[in-house]
C-alpha cells in the first residue's frame, strides 16, 4: 500500500497534472478515446524509457535512483510515475500548440504541419529545465536519475533530448491522429477557446520546473528558462495582435465544400487580388 502512495501521493504534482490531463482530454476526445491515448502514450513511454535503462537507446543510458525500489510501483526498471508523465506531457503540449498556432480566434492552423512542429517543441522545451532539475536533485522532486554520461546542458546529454523529441513525437501521433478530422472552427471569445486550459496548464509545468531549479540552487538553470521562454511569448503576443475573428459565413462555406483545415488556401484580400491577378492581354 505504501507503494501506491508513494507513487500518487508523493508524486502529487504527477497526479495532479494526470488529473488535469483527464478533464481536459475527456472533454476533447471524449473518454473512450482518452482511455485509448492515455494507455498508448504510458506504454510507448514504459518502452523508452525502459530501453534506455537497458541498452541506452533512445535516450542515451542512464539509471534510476536505486532507493525508489520497494518504494515506489515499477514498470521493468523503470518508476510508474514516469511513463504515466507521458499522458499530460503529450496531450498538454499538443492542445497548447493547437491554440498557439491557430491564434486566439481558430481552433486549427492553416498548414497540419505548423502544429506539429510547435507541439514536439513544446513537448520537449520543459524537459530541457526538468531532467537537469531532476538529475540535481532536491526540494520536492528529489534525485531521480543520473546519466551514464555527460553533456553540455547541466550534464543533460543532447542525444538524451533528441530521443525524447523523437518518442514524444510518436505519443502526439496518436492524437493528431485521432482529431485529424477536426473543422476549424470560429471563437466568438478568445477565453473559451477549447484549448485554453491546456495552455495555461503548459505554462504551469514549465514554470513550476524553473522555480523548482531556482530553489535547489541552480540560478543559472532557472534563468535561463526564463530567458527561454521571454522571446517566444513577446514573438506570440505580436504576431496574436495581427489576427482578427473569421467571419464565421467563411468557416461555414468551408465545412459545407468539405476543406480540411490543413489544405484551405487563406481567403483572397485585396492585396492577394493585386498579385494574382491574370496579366493583360497586349494583343
Amino acid at each position: 500500500m505504501h507503494e501506491i502512495w508513494n507513487t500518487f501521493g508523493g508524486r502529487w504534482y504527477v497526479t495532479l497534472f494526470g488529473t488535469a490531463f483527464a478533464v481536459c482530454a475527456a472533454r476533447h476526445l471524449g473518454w473512450r478515446r482518452t482511455i485509448v491515448y492515455a494507455v498508448v502514450a504510458v506504454g510507448i513511454g514504459a518502452l523508452a524509457e525502459n530501453c534506455s535503462v537497458w541498452i541506452g537507446v533512445p535516450y542515451t543510458k542512464y539509471a534510476f535512483n536505486p532507493s525508489f525500489r520497494g518504494n515506489e510501483l515499477y514498470v521493468g526498471d523503470v518508476p510508474l510515475f514516469v511513463p504515466l508523465s507521458y499522458t499530460f506531457s503529450g496531450y498538454f503540449a499538443y492542445a497548447a500548440a493547437r491554440l498557439v498556432t491557430s491564434g486566439p480566434w481558430r481552433t486549427r492552423a492553416r498548414q497540419s504541419w505548423h502544429e506539429w512542429v510547435i507541439a514536439i517543441l513544446f513537448a520537449v522545451w520543459p524537459v530541457w529545465i526538468l531532467d537537469p532539475v531532476s538529475r540535481l536533485g532536491g526540494f520536492y522532486l528529489g534525485h531521480i536519475f543520473d546519466y551514464s554520461g555527460g553533456g553540455f546542458w547541466f550534464g543533460l546529454p543532447l542525444l538524451s533530448q533528441v530521443g525524447f523529441a523523437v518518442v514524444t513525437a510518436a505519443v502526439m501521433a496518436v492524437l493528431f491522429w485521432m482529431t485529424r478530422d477536426e473543422p476549424d472552427v470560429a471563437i466568438a471569445n478568445p477565453l473559451r477557446h477549447p484549448h485554453l486550459a491546456s495552455l495555461v496548464i503548459w505554462h504551469a509545468q514549465w514554470l513550476h520546473m524553473a522555480i523548482a531549479a531556482l530553489v535547489v540552487g541552480s540560478r543559472t538553470l532557472g534563468g535561463s528558462a526564463f530567458l527561454m521562454y521571454i522571446p517566444a511569448a513577446g514573438m506570440t503576443v505580436v504576431l496574436w495582435s495581427t489576427l482578427r475573428a473569421r467571419p464565421t459565413h467563411e468557416l461555414v462555406a468551408d465545412r459545407e465544400l468539405g476543406t480540411n483545415p490543413s489544405t484551405r488556401r487563406p481567403s483572397a484580400t485585396v492585396a492577394d487580388t493585386r498579385c494574382t491577378a491574370e496579366p493583360v492581354s497586349r494583343g
